[in-house]
């Protein structure tokens, strides 16, 4: 562990080389063609940035389960919302990695202001929101809400901010609204292995012994004139499942 500490430095300049190099190839992807946005979530977010990320340069084990019926909808294009627990910024890495189907991010505007990486989210899909901003969350949603009905799928991370202890936080309604206005169905992932390595405040990638586990649950399809509180209490428990 001593050894892993004293990489630590390195091992975090990697990942910000490698974040940069790929976020230069992204924009290049978007400016030659305005439409590469899924392919650039996919295939560079997933597979270029984000599963080498985990693998080599942190050089953890990467494990990813998948119900069957979440992988059914991600095989029919089928728009879905995804909901996420949120305690480190490795999250997003981790979240590319497990998703059965290429996703748009719903993320806080300060992102926008991240060089490089701000822009590419920006070109490719990820819909930004002011936190209390009545006009820009109703501006989200209706972005959102038509990505959905293209096809495309949506995850959030409907704690709203990052867990300080790695424990699961209430869930905001926003995610739960946006489904319901689309029609959507929500489908809960549960990840670990992030938090020990890079925790809220944290700027050193920490080394750890655990794996990076992702775990994406039974899709939870909404009842007819049922009320957004119970979906929220559904996806709330189904995600607390996940976690045993």
């Amino acid at each position: 562990m001593l050894i892993g500490w004293i990489l630590a430095p390195f091992r975090t300049l990697i990942a910000i080389v490698h974040t940069a190099i790929c976020c230069v190839i992204g924009l290049l992807a978007m400016a030659l063609n305005k439409g590469n946005g899924p392919w650039v979530m996919w295939n560079l977010g997933r597979n270029m940035w984000s599963v080498p990320l985990i693998k080599w340069v942190l050089g953890a084990k990467l494990e990813v389960e998948v119900h069957p019926a979440a992988q059914e909808l991600a095989d029919s294009q089928q728009g879905v919302v995804l909901v996420a627990n949120h305690c480190s910024l490795l999250d997003i890495n981790a979240a590319f990695a497990g998703s059965p189907t290429p996703i748009v991010f719903l993320s806080k505007a300060s992102i926008r202001k991240v060089p490089l990486l701000g822009k590419l989210n920006e070109l490719a899909g990820t819909v930004f929101v002011e936190r209390g901003n009545r006009a820009s969350s109703e501006v989200a949603v209706k972005q959102l809400t038509q990505t959905l009905l293209n096809g495309r799928s949506v995850l959030v991370f409907p704690e709203g901010s990052r867990s300080a202890d790695g424990q699961l936080q209430p869930f905001k309604k926003g995610a739960f609204h946006l489904a319901r206005a689309a029609n959507a169905p929500v489908v809960p992932m549960h990840i670990a292995g992030t938090w020990e390595r890079l925790r809220p405040g944290q700027w050193l990638i920490a080394p750890a012994r655990c794996s990076i586990r992702i775990r994406v649950g039974a899709p939870i399809k909404q009842k007819d004139n049922g009320e957004l509180s119970e979906l929220l209490d559904q996806s709330t428990k189904s995600l607390m499942q996940l976690i045993n």
